[in-house]
């Protein structure tokens, strides 16, 4: 299990949701989002619309056979 804090860094979109949820999708590890009243797996377009927002404090979680690549990956896609 992998686990990182961070702020998300750039305005969120609905084109910016679908590029993490398709990024996540590419995965075989458990991708989950947290944040102070949620915890969404972050393959699930909807729950991404309906919680995170820009400048938000998350937790990123990764758990799986590729969970390494897949926090990367999804660290970059935050704060880029």
């Amino acid at each position: 299990m992998r686990v990182k804090e961070l702020k998300v860094a750039k305005p969120l979109a609905v084109d910016i949701f679908i590029q993490f949820s398709n990024l996540a999708n590419k995965f075989e590890s458990d991708i989950y989002i947290i944040g102070p009243n949620y915890k969404i797996d972050a393959k699930s377009l909807m729950g991404l619309l309906a919680t995170i927002r820009f400048e938000d404090n998350i937790t990123i979680l990764t758990r799986g056979e590729d969970e390494e690549e897949a926090i990367k990956e999804c660290i970059l896609f935050f704060t880029r």
